[in-house]
């Protein structure tokens, strides 16, 4: 099983490299929302349940705020507090709070209207799931972490450049 959940989390990389290479938000999301099905189901088959928690209040997410375009802030504290719900409902150890963290920061990050922003936040994110991944088995989600802080980084030097 675990194997699987790495091959999974592989096609995840995939979708994330494409996510802060896109010119606009809503595209962003959309790449962002792919990304989050695949590694809710990476991380449900590693047993890693606040990652895949997390993944799928990242579902949620990318979905409203791709269609919603009133009630942004409303919307943003209602993700923020399911966030913090989630390290509680899925708590197996301290770890299990790198994930929500994440996914508060993926809230404001998504939540932005700036692409800019939001390759930015993936810094912080990153780093976070990063050790979350290191500690749940996840070598795909590890990966993964290290090349979105890449891929963030790329958008954000391509976007100065062009400017």
């Amino acid at each position: 099983m675990r194997e699987i959940a790495q091959i999974i989390g592989f096609f995840g990389i995939a979708a994330n490299l494409l996510i802060y290479q896109q010119k606009t938000q809503n595209r962003v999301l959309l790449f962002k929302l792919i990304s989050d099905i695949i590694w809710a189901a990476h991380y449900f088959l590693l047993g890693a349940f606040s990652g895949a928690a997390v993944a799928c209040i990242g579902i949620l997410r990318e979905s409203v705020f791709m269609i919603s375009k009133k009630n942004r802030e409303k919307w943003l504290v209602l993700f923020v507090c399911i966030a913090v719900g989630s390290a509680f409902l899925t708590w197996k150890n301290v770890f299990s709070l790198f994930p929500a963290a994440a996914s508060v920061l993926s809230v404001v990050s998504f939540w932005q209207n700036k692409a800019k922003n939001t390759r930015l936040l993936a810094f912080p994110i990153s780093l976070c799931m990063g050790i979350y991944s290191v500690t749940s088995g996840s070598l795909s989600g590890f990966v993964n972490e290290v090349l979105t802080v890449s891929s963030s980084a790329i958008g954000l030097f391509r976007e100065r450049k062009f400017k």
